[in-house]
């Protein structure tokens, strides 16, 4: 077949320059949302439905969330949820397969509870699954073509050579914010790295809002270590940090600085609550008792310094400076009580 009678009999076949266009961009970019959109702009125009969906498995629920919409209902069904067997787009999951269904009308697969929800009314569908390592992440979904044509067998064609690409582009996308989060993080504590919590004190000085941090240590780490050894000194700090993760509200952030120095950043707070927050802090530390399972059961405590902004100063440097200075003096008030 020559290829202008190949042009005829799939007008809608995608070009080589399309598809180069389509890898390139992939390769360029790790915002999945910009290559979401521009890949699915090209099919937009390519096979021209009324509407369509892109919807990711929620790893957790198994249910289907409506990422990308585009179409009359896309407000009403942006962030939307479909049970993990419902309608066209669950049976797809569930059965890893695609859908080609003229009339949905006569299809007991469909849910006609989205149309209901957003008052469109769903005729012709295609759907294809999205696959990323052998596993289905979700359904790419167009409904109703322009001009009242019925997809065909090109058009799943198609479709699934898209999917394949937005599975590319939303697996690369993971694996890089995996990597990122990782990079954050302290691999013994599970809380943030003292680079993150840095950049996080230099943004919300940016924002000139009013926020404190804190740094604390622990009073008789050294102590547990000279006893104990480090393996068992480390066993404590990762204790620590699982205290601390489950002790931290929305927003707030948690640091391990190093070695037993903790830093934490309160958004919204001024010096008077944090202090106030501290010390409730360094009371529940001070009952709490570590390495219960080896029959240790240590009582660590902690020492506490507050610095906030924009009162004790207007920098990064200045406030951990600030929030350093005044834990060591709570350091050495604990040794004078004791008589150290």
């Amino acid at each position: 077949m020559s290829e202008g009678e190949s042009a005829v009999a799939n007008p809608r076949r995608p070009d080589l320059r399309t598809l180069l266009g389509v890898a390139g961009l992939l390769s360029s970019s790790l915002d999945v949302e910009v290559v979401l959109r521009e890949l699915l702009d090209g099919l937009d125009r390519l096979l021209q439905p009324t509407h369509w969906s892109l919807l990711l498995r929620d790893e957790i629920s198994g249910e289907l969330v409506f990422t990308l919409v585009r179409g009359a209902a896309e407000s009403q069904l942006r962030a939307r949820r479909l049970g993990p067997d419902e309608g066209i787009a669950g049976w797809v999951v569930a059965h890893d397969q695609h859908l080609l269904i003229a009339d949905v009308a006569h299809d007991p697969r469909f849910s006609s509870r989205m149309d209901a929800l957003s008052g469109f009314r769903t005729q012709s569908v295609v759907a294809v699954p999205l696959h990323a390592r052998g596993r289905c992440i979700g359904v790419l979904e167009l409904v109703n073509a322009l001009n009242e044509r019925v997809f065909d067998d090109n058009d799943v064609e198609i479709l699934q050579g898209y999917a394949d690409f937005a599975a590319i582009a939303i697996h690369n996308a993971r694996t890089h914010a995996a990597i990122v989060e990782l990079s954050n993080n302290d691999p013994l504590t599970g809380l943030r790295n003292s680079q993150y919590f840095i950049r996080c004190v230099e943004e919300a000085i940016a924002s000139r809002r009013p926020f404190a941090i804190v740094f604390f240590d622990m009073d008789r780490f050294k102590e547990l270590v000279d006893t104990y050894g480090h393996v068992r000194g480390s066993a404590a700090l990762a204790e620590v940090g699982r205290w601390l993760r489950a002790e931290l509200a929305a927003g707030e952030i948690g640091s391990r600085f190093g070695g037993d120095e903790f830093a934490l950043l309160f958004p919204d707070a001024e010096r008077a609550g944090a202090e106030r927050r501290c010390a409730d802090l360094e009371r529940r530390l001070d009952s709490r008792t570590f390495l219960d399972q080896e029959e240790i059961h240590a009582r660590l405590g902690a020492s506490f310094g507050v610095a906030a902004f924009p009162v004790d100063g207007d920098t990064a440097v200045a406030l951990l400076h600030r929030a350093d200075e005044r834990m060591y003096q709570s350091k050495r008030a604990k040794k004078v009580a004791r008589g150290a």
